[in-house]
């Protein structure tokens, strides 16, 4: 009797731990994403800045044009030559979370720093500067 209490209880136990394994990753939000098998993404701390495309900003190299030729409008990243342009990057809290391209450098951007682009100055400014965990993917 002693010995079958004993089984009940030990199967109760993994049957409770089992349980609360699964409803704590229920819980978790489940990010999918397609990825080229030969390439995993890397999440790495980075410095992020942000600017816009008049000369407050950018200075002489104020005319609408990224350093890879791209015409400055919408959602993308400067980023440093480590990074070729096309290389796909998730910025938490910008494009609403989508992947953007690295289309343009800058003289500061160096290591791991990002400057991200906004189409006016005023929202550059309310960016700010923050340190998050950006996941790099893979070129285009």
């Amino acid at each position: 009797m002693k010995i079958t209490m004993l089984i009940y209880a030990f199967v109760l136990a993994v049957f409770v731990g089992v349980l609360i394994s699964v409803l704590i990753c229920a819980s978790q939000p489940v990010k999918a994403e397609v990825v080229a098998a030969d390439h995993i993404p890397t999440v790495i701390e980075m410095n992020v800045s942000a600017y816009c495309k008049e000369s407050c900003c950018c200075g002489k190299f104020a005319d609408g044009i990224t350093a890879s030729g791209a015409v400055a409008e919408g959602f993308f990243v400067a980023a440093p030559p480590e990074y070729p342009f096309g290389t796909l990057m998730v910025v938490p809290g910008y494009a609403d979370g989508l992947p953007v391209e690295v289309k343009d450098r800058g003289g500061s951007i160096k290591g791991n720093k990002l400057d991200l682009f906004f189409e006016t100055h005023q929202e550059a400014l309310n960016w700010g500067r923050q340190y998050l965990e950006v996941e790099v993917l893979e070129a285009k």
